[in-house]
């Protein structure tokens, strides 16, 4: 998930994991570019999205400048984000976004991919597919909060 900084900085963030190791957690990790894409460095390891593959990360520049990272934790069955004011090199603690997640018959916790964006009003929306105990057949579901307030 790529953004552009106000500086021109590219960052991005990728899911990773050790290959042919199922047994290891994944993990986000944060590279940067200040050539347009020519040169990487790595920033920051964003958060950890557990097991079985991990999950994918989206980013967001909010409109003050701070970067939004949004990913799913496959372990912990639940999607998260933490916001980063200085470029993605650190970030701020975990914020629970959604915890309700229900596994089907089969106990599958594919769920994530999640795409996140900030409205004209300021709020943070992030979407993903999720399923829960009401509504076991996956969907698509969104967590609407502001970086100053509780979830919504």
């Amino acid at each position: 998930s790529p953004v552009r900084l106000a500086d021109g900085t590219i960052v991005v963030a990728l899911r990773r994991r050790i290959p042919n190791d199922d047994k290891t957690p994944c993990w986000v990790d944060c590279y940067g570019s200040k050539d347009n894409g020519r040169t990487w460095s790595f920033l920051s390891r964003a958060g950890d999205t557990g097991g079985w593959n991990g999950n994918p990360p989206a980013l967001v520049v909010m409109s003050d400048g701070r970067i939004v990272c949004a990913y799913g934790d496959r372990t912990r069955i639940k999607m998260f984000a933490r916001l980063s004011a200085d470029g993605g090199k650190t970030w701020g603690e975990e914020i629970a976004l959604r915890d309700d997640y229900q596994p089907d018959k089969f106990g599958d916790k594919d769920f994530g991919y999640p795409r996140i964006v900030q409205n004209h009003h300021g709020e943070l929306v992030a979407m993903y597919y999720w399923s829960t105990q009401k509504n076991f057949q996956q969907y698509i579901a969104a967590t609407i909060w502001t970086a100053e307030s509780n979830i919504k």
